[in-house]
């Protein structure tokens, strides 16, 4: 593990770095275990291809890919770090967002390794497993003239045959029922996933599934139990990416910060916003607000692959030393 060296406020923009040990890294990546176009192999490719030096697989809510992962990043010689992405209901906060989790100690089976946050996890696929399946119920009546079947998603999401076990693996989303719905043909093929949930969620065409997520605390303490570290992801989200907005309501990003450091949220994120000039101010104003607090930063660009709004890997790296040590 590199240890980790203290910075000012100027010197770890994201296109630059420390002048010590440093490794190129884009630490949020996500794969075909969750809302990602790839499967954990190609991405390890396409990060090397990047020249990135260190990365992470963050699916939303499983680290069934995370093993592949490693071991494809094993062999082409990148530094890899386990981790996943936890969506979260946090209601003093009202905030619905997510949280990112690494566990830079973890070398085997995540299940056998890091029981507090597998525990988490698996209620969570659950939860999105049986979603899935509902809103494909919904989904057969609205379309009533279209053959729809969870056994056909998975294979369209996957290119292989149905398999009952990895599709327990897969945190399933509505980005795959969007997907699958304009392969079949039953929504335009130019319409945004935008619009989709607008019409289909927002204006009550598909039914309501209750869709329970753990709060902050519970994930942050599964996390720390397991000797891994939380890290607060793309938070300028919150304000639309708009820096202004954030400057406007700086109180509310300060306690937003604060809150999340009192509950023992160890990093925040510097965050690929959609160019390079708007990444660096935005990613300059957060850490300059949170440094003083103790936070480490990390990089994440949010891959989500090629054929998606989010095929980022190369867009986005920063010079990482490395997770604190305990």
């Amino acid at each position: 593990m590199i240890v980790p060296e203290r910075y000012s406020a100027m010197e770890d923009t994201f296109a630059t770095g420390y002048t010590g040990a440093a490794m190129i890294a884009n630490l949020h990546l996500h794969s075909r275990f969750s809302d990602g176009t790839s499967w954990p192999e190609d991405i390890a490719l396409d990060a090397a291809r990047s020249g990135l030096d260190a990365v992470a697989l963050t699916d939303h809510d499983t680290m069934a890919g995370t093993e592949r992962f490693l071991e494809t990043c094993r062999h082409l010689g990148l530094d890899a770090t386990p981790g996943c992405e936890l969506d979260i209901n946090e209601p003093e906060l009202h905030y619905k967002s997510e949280l990112l989790a690494y566990f830079p100690g973890m070398h085997g089976n995540w299940k056998e390794e890091l029981p507090r946050t597998a525990r988490v996890l698996e209620a969570a696929l659950e939860r999105r497993f049986r979603r899935i399946r509902f809103f494909i119920e919904n989904a057969r009546s609205v379309f009533s003239g279209k053959k729809l079947s969870f056994e056909d998603l998975f294979t369209d999401k996957t290119g292989l045959p149905y398999d009952e076990q990895l599709a327990c693996s897969i945190s399933w989303s509505k980005v795959d029922l969007f997907l699958y719905l304009k392969a079949r043909k039953c929504i335009d093929a130019d319409a945004s996933y935008k619009y989709f949930k607008r019409r289909y969620f927002g204006e009550g065409v598909f039914q309501k599934f209750r869709f329970e997520k753990p709060d902050a605390l519970t994930v942050i303490e599964s996390v720390h139990g397991d000797g891994g570290f939380v890290v607060l992801p793309h938070l300028g989200h919150l304000w639309n990416d708009d820096l202004h907005a954030m400057q406007h309501d700086a109180q509310e990003v300060r306690h937003i910060l604060s809150w999340f450091r009192e509950r023992g949220v160890d990093g925040i994120e510097l965050y690929w916003y959609n160019s390079e000039r708007k990444s660096g101010r935005i990613n300059e104003y957060l850490r300059t607000m949170a440094e003083p607090m103790g936070y480490f930063f990390t990089y994440g660009s949010d891959c989500h692959g090629p054929g998606s709004d989010k095929h980022t890997i190369s867009l986005f790296k920063g010079k990482f030393t490395g997770f604190p040590s305990r």
